[in-house]
């Protein structure tokens, strides 16, 4: 009984200190290698408009708190997270615990129009701009051409779709776009506060094996409001599975280098299923981007700033399969004559 009154005197003090805090998101810029600028709400954030007006949700006790955090604690041992990794995490100086998270998943964009059914496409386009998107995205392919050829080279999956993703989830890369949350406190206030526990010990697992695997501290890795992390707003679980160095050097693998950030996509979308074979079929597109993001109101609105990128940059040329290079090795092989 003792040492348990102790953890949970241990963790009051913790949530205590972290729920004084809890009106603002970020305390501290962590130091970074890529970034300097002020934060701002990344774009999926953006979408939770009107946050003063939403009902107020419950909170529970200190005492409930406090088990809660011991409860994560535990799991996450569980899970392999060292019990050690934990307790610095909630000591840091950035550490918070956002009460009001489950707010901003009430108010998604993709939310209400795919789900509540209180707006609709045209509303969903207007409030991300897709038409300024495409305009935007000309200039970021150009810039970046030489990037997009080395990734489209790979399997074939188009640049201006990979660009696409780019322009939904942080407006190309916009420096005022890297997140306005750490995902550590992201993913603990969900664990405490929504009913995404599953999710959170998930991804707050993920989290300490790609921190380690990269070599960068949790508090490198601000995110949405969601937990999702860099240009590509990838959760920590895909930045395992899917997020990859361009060059192959796992340790220089970056959520926040935008040259990671379009292999990746280009690795996720291919490992949906996705390339130069079947890159004209509407249906196929559709579902490696709704694997992306789970949200019809999204998958359009990609497809549709894509189209518009295509069309700009491919009008004199048509739509044809784009071939990797171990199938152009294939089709050489069969034309050549039979070694006598």
């Amino acid at each position: 009984m003792r040492v348990s009154h102790i953890l949970i005197a241990f963790a009051m003090t913790i949530l205590l200190i972290a729920c004084a805090g809890s009106g603002g998101h970020v305390k501290k810029r962590p130091e970074n290698k890529t970034d300097s600028s002020s934060e701002s709400l990344s774009t999926q954030e953006k979408t939770s408009e009107g946050l003063s007006t939403l009902p107020e949700f419950d909170e529970p006790s200190e005492s409930v708190l406090a088990e809660k955090m011991i409860e994560l604690k535990q799991r996450l041992a569980a899970n392999g997270v060292p019990e050690e990794w934990f307790d610095e995490q909630t000591r840091h100086e950035s550490f918070r615990i956002h009460s009001s998270i489950a707010r901003y998943f009430q108010k998604a964009a993709e939310k209400q129009v795919d789900h509540d059914k209180k707006r609709d496409r045209e509303w969903y386009f207007a409030r991300l701009g897709v038409d300024a998107k495409i305009e935007k995205g000309r200039t970021f392919i150009e810039a970046h051409k030489a990037i997009f050829d080395r990734a489209e080279a790979k399997h074939g999956i188009h640049k201006e779709l990979i660009a696409a993703i780019v322009g939904i989830e942080t407006n190309f890369a916009d420096r005022h776009q890297r997140g306005n949350f750490y995902a550590f406190n992201s993913l603990v206030s969900q664990y405490v506060f929504t009913k995404r526990k599953t999710f959170a010990i998930r991804e707050i697992t993920a989290l300490y094996k790609f921190s380690r695997k990269t070599g960068h501290a949790p508090q490198y890795f601000t995110s949405s409001y969601a937990g999702a992390i860099g240009w590509g707003q990838f959760i920590p679980s895909s930045l395992l599975a899917f997020f990859i160095d361009s060059n192959g050097i796992h340790e220089d693998t970056d959520p926040f280098s935008l040259e990671d950030t379009i292999f990746s996509i280009e690795n996720y979308l291919y490992r949906h299923n996705l390339s130069g074979n079947n890159m004209a079929d509407h249906d196929a597109k559709y579902k490696a981007v709704f694997a992306y993001n789970h949200s019809d109101i999204y998958v359009s609105a990609v497809l549709y700033i894509y189209e518009g990128l295509r069309d700009d940059f491919h009008t004199a040329r048509p739509e044809e399969p784009v071939r990797t290079p171990e199938e152009k090795a294939e089709t050489t092989e069969e034309t050549l004559p039979p070694v006598p």
